[in-house]
């Protein structure tokens, strides 16, 4: 398994849309990072005329309380989530295109294609590309969360005054969110969180390209799945009665969209009375229940890869 894994290794460091992956996602993340840390400092509040003294004290607390309340995500350890979650969606894409180009293009030309043709031990081939390619996910989600830890020491934001946001804020539409201060293992919750979710996407991209055998086909499978599943499930959530209210819990698309609510909740980042969870209908599974499910999805996708390529065959 071990020369299969350098074998690999000299093929995918040939690849510029690897590299893109590696390098590009941490650096657009660093690039909304710093967009929002510049921004986070100007709070928007201007007055005209003569003002009373009275509401001149209410303007300088609105000012200091959305100046304090701004700087929040970009305060260390908070910082890693927001670094993270402000590239979910580049992580998840690159997850899923990686196993897309890896896997379906192989049946064009490549060892995939070769393997199924002449060898019996064609599932070695593949546990070495499975773990070639957690291997790009994890190093470029830790390059995200290492941005996300040491960019408060490069891009400062000046905190404001904190003890604003403990003044009464309901004069100015508040409280804006949860301020309490966010822990490092809160902040590596989320970070984890949106992992597990670009694994999802890569487990079933990669399966529905090894299934047809074709990166774009893989693609469009896996989003009308998605697609397709979402609607189901919130249909049923809608009029779903009873014990069937439980049914929609296990879908993928629920499953995930839980699994961030729920690390958004237990790190402080959300107070939970918001988003999708609290949408009538919906049922709420205790945290290690919905967690069971969701690793069961992730290991039938990942076993099922190994199912479809030992069943391939590809008539000359």
């Amino acid at each position: 398994m071990g020369s299969l894994i350098r074998a690999d290794w000299l093929r995918v460091r040939r690849r510029w849309d690897v590299w893109i992956i590696v390098l590009g996602i941490p650096a657009m993340a660093l690039l909304a990072y710093v967009t929002g840390a510049l921004s986070s400092g100007n709070p928007q509040f201007q007055t005209s005329g003569n003002v009373p003294p009275e509401f001149q004290a209410q303007a300088a607390a609105q000012e200091a309380a959305q100046r304090a309340f701004a700087a929040l995500p970009y305060q260390f350890p908070r910082s890693i989530a927001t670094m993270v979650t402000g590239s979910a969606l580049w992580l998840v894409l690159g997850s899923a295109f990686l196993a897309a180009s890896l896997l379906g293009n192989e049946f064009t030309w490549g060892t995939i294609r070769n393997v199924v043709l002449i060898r019996p031990d064609r599932l070695r081939y593949l546990g070495a590309r499975l773990a070639w390619i957690a291997g790009i996910v994890l190093v470029t989600f830790a390059a995200v969360v290492a941005l996300g830890a040491i960019a408060p020491a490069i891009v400062r934001v000046d905190p404001g005054d904190p003890s604003a946001l403990n003044q009464d804020l309901s004069f100015m539409g508040g409280p804006f969110g949860p301020t309490a201060p966010v822990s490092l293992g809160g902040a590596l919750i989320v970070a984890a969180s949106v992992l597990c979710v670009a694994f999802a996407g890569m487990a079933l991209v990669g399966l529905t390209a090894l299934k047809f055998r074709s990166a774009a086909s893989g693609f469009l499978a896996a989003g009308a799945y998605v697609l397709v599943e979402g609607i189901a499930a919130g249909l049923v959530i809608s009029r779903a009665t009873g014990d069937l209210r439980y049914v929609p819990q296990m879908a993928l698309s629920i499953r995930l969209t839980a699994l961030i609510q729920d690390a958004q909740v237990a790190a402080g980042l959300s107070n939970g009375d918001s988003g999708p969870t609290n949408s009538a209908g919906w049922v709420s599974l205790p945290p290690l229940a919905g967690a069971t499910i969701l690793a069961v999805w992730l290991c039938g996708l990942l076993g099922l890869w190994f199912v479809v390529l030992r069943r391939a065959d590809i008539n000359e």
